[in-house]
């Protein structure tokens, strides 16, 4: 079985792998990888930390989910792709598009850029991009019908 949180990454993934502007700045197939890699062209992404919060109250149970995402590139700026991975969450979001396929219970609440930023790293000409996100997920089987949005 499919944890909710690797089900919004392959969503993620997805979604990435079908946005043009993502695809111009991260090739085809996208350079999107589950941890660094050192052998990678650049720009290159990898999945960075997760985390995961448990919330809820009155028959409610949400989970909070955190993702890093790390863009790395050599001579130049990651905000680019930064702002492309971003706008490519924020367009997922929006309605009439389909929701990510997710294990059940669990239902896709929100997903926005939390929040992004460029670091220098050991190496002069590396930059490190990151991106984080944040989905609230609802477990649609303890709710009523139309507790969740």
């Amino acid at each position: 079985m499919t944890s909710p949180v690797e089900a919004l990454r392959e969503a993620l993934t997805a979604q990435f792998a079908s946005d043009p502007a993502v695809m111009i700045l991260l090739g085809d197939p996208i350079r999107l990888y589950d941890e660094r890699s050192t052998r990678a062209a650049f720009p290159h992404a990898s999945w960075g930390r997760i985390e995961t919060h448990e919330r809820g109250a009155d028959g409610v149970r949400l989970l909070e989910i955190r993702l890093g995402l790390d863009v790395w590139y050599r001579d130049g700026e990651p905000g680019p792709v930064l702002d492309a991975l971003a706008d490519s969450v924020t367009a997922a979001m929006l309605p009439g598009l389909p929701d990510p396929v997710l294990p059940e219970p669990w239902r896709l609440i929100t997903l926005t850029p939390a929040y992004r930023d460029v670091f220098a790293t050991r190496e002069r000409r590396l930059k490190r991009g990151l991106l984080r996100l944040r989905a609230v997920m609802g477990d649609a089987s303890q709710t009523q019908q139309g507790d969740l949005p």
